[in-house]
């Protein structure tokens, strides 16, 4: 069974804005068996849309929808799939009063503007949404089911997950087993490479490779139409394959960040952490409290961009800043061992760098940075010359640092 995802709004076809919903709905029907062909972004024209719908329908047996439900002129994708599917609009005068209640609860008087969204396709099943205003629509027709969804995440997602569970997770004719693994310290191209090799051929398994900057995801999935002992062989033949491959660059094979891995690891060894950074500004401390309860290992940091707030707190010397610079190994040395000094942590880590795209020389370009990991077992430097942008430069930093950690939680350092 295979599926397209519709994603409806002018305004996701700007920069600024990002499409998360399809990557929420892929990965739910791939954990159904479902693969997800093709996913796309439609503005806010009905002819444009309708179009659309009616090539996706011939192509898939699920097209799913998200955006476009609301009251306004613009949200246009009932009446778009009404015209593809060649079927009549209706209107729920209780759809209607639903919403003015909601309103009403809430000391609002409901705009004249809402009742539009009172109008459904033929046929199809309304459901509920208790979070927002625009219901959404299933149509549960052969060939091609189509299901229309709000745009708001947090309206979307439940909604849904409710219709996968109750109708479409069972149209699917395969067991599904899947596992993740998230490795570090190699190149994308690499990785690959390496991973093609140590697979080899794995009879009914599925393979993605996602890479972002300084960290790689291995999904694997085992996909079977015979039954469940088949789709987890397939997994637990490959997940072995690439832990023997990838065994000094494993992050972790849990559903978790970079960073909630490595806190967990820090306490399950009852150590803590402190960091000091320049160039990423905190966003490393900032990746670590993103990690719920991250203050059983990680005690804090400091941002410590000035050269006066790196001798005056961290205890780097003039001397050091003077013939070496804020950015040079000596200096990141002496930031990880005064944070330490001054916190009493286990493990201190400091970054400092160019992260750009001003403050470069010919002898220190933009994306030169220096990482050092200090401990009482442990003491290392790191020179990286990072790629991309000022933004991607302080997350490849990040995780270059968390990778240290891992390093020396492994006994690699």
């Amino acid at each position: 069974m295979r599926a397209i995802v519709i994603a409806v709004g002018s305004e996701l076809l700007n920069q600024e804005r990002l499409d998360t919903n399809s990557l929420y709905i892929s990965r739910r029907l791939r954990e159904k068996g479902i693969l997800t062909d093709m996913k796309m972004v439609v503005g806010d024209n009905r002819e444009y849309l309708s179009w659309v719908v009616r090539q996706a329908c011939k192509r898939a047996q699920i097209v799913i929808t998200t955006g476009g439900l609301g009251p306004t002129a613009d949200d246009l994708t009932r009446e778009a799939v009404a015209e593809a599917l060649r079927k009549e609009m209706i209107f729920r005068e209780e759809i209607v009063a639903t919403i003015r209640e909601r309103f009403r609860l809430m000391g609002m008087a409901m705009p004249e503007t809402n009742t539009r969204q009172g109008f459904v396709i033929e046929g199809a099943e309304v459901l509920p949404n208790p979070v927002g205003t625009a219901p959404g629509l299933f149509l549960d027709t052969e060939p091609c089911r189509v299901l229309l969804l709000p745009g708001p995440p947090a309206e979307l997602q439940p909604m849904f997950d409710a219709v996968l569970e109750a109708r479409i997770g069972p149209l699917s004719r395969f067991h599904v087993r899947s596992a993740v693994m998230r490795i570090a310290g190699l190149s994308e191209s690499e990785a690959d490479a390496r991973l093609t090799a140590a697979l080899g051929r794995v009879a009914n398994l599925d393979v993605t490779i996602l890479a972002s900057p300084g960290l790689i995801e291995i999904r694997l999935m085992g996909r079977s139409r015979k039954d469940k002992a088949e789709a987890e062989e397939a997994v637990t033949i490959a997940a072995e394959r690439v832990r023997n491959e990838f065994a000094r660059h494993l992050v972790t094979e849990k559903e978790e960040s970079f960073a909630a891995a490595m806190l967990r690891r820090l306490r399950e060894k009852g150590l803590t952490l402190v960091v000091a950074e320049s160039c990423t500004g905190g966003k490393m401390a900032d990746c670590l409290t993103d990690v719920p309860g991250s203050s059983r290992s990680f005690m804090g940091g400091v941002v410590a961009y000035d050269d006066a707030l790196k001798r005056d707190f961290l205890g780097v010397s003039q001397a050091t800043l003077g013939r070496y610079g804020a950015v040079s190994a000596e200096t990141a040395a002496e930031m990880a061992r005064g944070v330490r000094e001054r916190t009493g942590a286990d493990i201190a880590v400091s970054i400092t760098g160019i992260a750009g795209p001003g403050g470069a020389t010919p002898q220190k370009p933009v994306g030169l940075v220096y990482f050092h990991l200090h401990a009482a077992d442990g003491d290392v430097g790191q020179r990286r010359l990072m790629t991309g942008d000022r933004g991607v430069i302080k997350v490849r930093s990040v995780h270059y640092a968390l990778n240290m950690i891992r390093e020396y939680l492994d006994g690699r350092a």
